[in-house]
């Protein structure tokens, strides 16, 4: 009797407790949309549809940029509580400071609350962010990817190429690394203008003076054009850019960094030959305009000093390689990754400072077929970069167009003059003369009138 009670009994407690509106269980929310609609290149706007049993109060979205280690969240800037409802969050991707590269993956997932305390998380969704109006396209192997767009498949193909044999020349041979984040995307764009566009610019005097061939936003990300830029191979801007995230790799640690010199160095000894760079490069030592090494510790931004700078860091990487060989140079990388600043790893792996290796290089310039060649004034203190003040999300190291062969490549301090400014100097002296003989037969003339016009003097 006992056995058929107790089923019974509670049979009446689950009937009375539906009766009194008790409900056993929480209903979570249920997401009926979720989309994102790209307003290239400003923004991205991540909309949500949503219902609950009791009144959604709070919504937020919450994301991350894959492999970057770069996170956020964000709620919508204004929310009625409903059972349903459709939010929008916007982020911007290209607004000010705020930057986020064409290739970046996001990863993301709503957080959704309601009345009654139950949270609802969504499935994890991924967003690419390209640009719209394109029909991008991919290539790819294990190590990268390169998205195209248009009839440039072929294009994409030699980009592709070139990143597997750079990978192999200065990534495993050279640098001894191994990437950390792949694959890489590449970003083919069809021109500068295009490419422009999904870019933060550096001020307008810049951008209007050079030609940025590509550039190495983060640790996969590449943006590239397809042009030949300074030298005889279109895919060396790849290399170029490939460059850097290998340098990145195989050198920057936690709080030290590669100074511009050696990393923009080597990422043109990654390329297939240094073409106009080299070029700019004897001209500024033949004429004495050399960049003082106390100052290549930061990039330069005058259009006039770029072709020197990246020639003479060349040249410099150059000269290191030659010195102690490839392992050598690959232990001064591992070293600088290690923790000790890029001036400290010089005297500990090739017995010299940042003084000593600028004295030695400039006297095995002015022993070659240069005639002379001296820095320019070296600062009397100029602070070095090594440590890092915070995590870089985006890093962007453009390629700029080399100065073709045979520019001068003029900068500061250089003693070239130019033939404007030969007849400038011509003409004001021939204006001077013209001015003189003018004023020697005005007062000619008037010595003539006097003598005529005098009383005649004593007998």
């Amino acid at each position: 009797m006992t056995r058929l009670l107790l089923p019974f009994l509670a049979a009446v407690v689950l009937f009375t407790a539906a009766g009194l509106g008790v409900s056993t269980a929480r209903a979570d929310a249920t997401v009926e949309s979720s989309t994102v609609e790209s307003q290239y290149p400003q923004k991205v706007v991540f909309k949500l549809t949503a219902s609950a049993p009791a009144e959604i109060t709070d919504v937020t979205l919450i994301y991350e940029l894959a492999g970057r280690g770069a996170s956020g969240l964000q709620k919508p800037e204004t929310l009625t509580p409903a059972r349903s409802l459709s939010v929008q969050v916007p982020i911007d991707v290209n607004v000010g400071n705020a930057f986020v590269p064409v290739g970046s993956e996001f990863v993301y997932h709503w957080e959704i609350t309601s009345a009654d305390g139950v949270v609802t998380k969504s499935p994890e969704q991924r967003y690419l962010h390209l640009p719209t109006g394109k029909n991008w396209q991919t290539v790819e192997n294990e190590i990268m990817r390169v998205y195209y767009h248009g009839d440039r498949k072929s294009t994409a193909e030699g980009y592709l190429k070139a990143g597997t044999e750079t990978y192999e020349r200065i990534g495993k041979l050279l640098l001894r690394t191994e990437l950390e984040q792949v694959p890489v995307k590449v970003i083919l764009f069809a021109n500068e203008a295009e490419m422009q566009e999904a870019q933060q610019g550096r001020g307008s005097t810049y951008d209007a003076a050079t030609v940025t061939c590509g550039t190495k936003h983060t640790n996969d990300i590449v943006y590239v054009i397809p042009v030949n830029c300074g030298s005889s191979d279109p895919t060396d801007t790849l290399r170029h850019e490939f460059g850097h995230i290998l340098n990145q790799t195989a050198g920057e640690g936690t709080l030290t960094k590669l100074p511009s010199w050696l990393d923009e160095g080597t990422a043109v000894w990654a390329q297939s030959g240094p073409g106009g760079y080299e070029t700019a490069f004897r001209s500024a030592a033949r004429s004495n305009r050399l960049i003082a090494f106390d100052r290549l510790g930061t990039p330069s931004n005058d259009p006039a000093l770029v072709g020197v700078f990246y020639g003479q860091s060349w040249a410099m990487v150059d000269y290191l390689i030659k010195k102690g060989g490839e392992e050598q140079f690959a232990t001064f990388y591992a070293t600088i990754k290690g923790g000790k600043r890029f001036d400290q790893a010089l005297q500990q792996v090739y017995g010299f400072d940042l003084a000593g290796f600028e004295e030695e290089f400039l006297a095995s310039v002015q022993g070659g077929s240069q005639a002379t060649a001296t820095a320019t004034p070296r600062q009397q203190a100029t602070a070095v970069p090594t440590e890092r003040t915070a995590t870089r999300t985006a890093t962007r190291t453009p390629t700029p167009a080399a100065p073709a062969s045979g520019d001068s490549s003029s900068g500061d301090g250089g003693s070239d003059v130019s033939t404007a400014t030969i007849a400038i100097i011509g003409t004001a002296v021939l204006l001077a003369l013209l001015g003189l003989l003018g004023f020697l037969v005005v007062l000619m003339m008037q010595n003539n009138r006097t003598r005529g016009g005098a009383p005649p003097g004593p007998a």
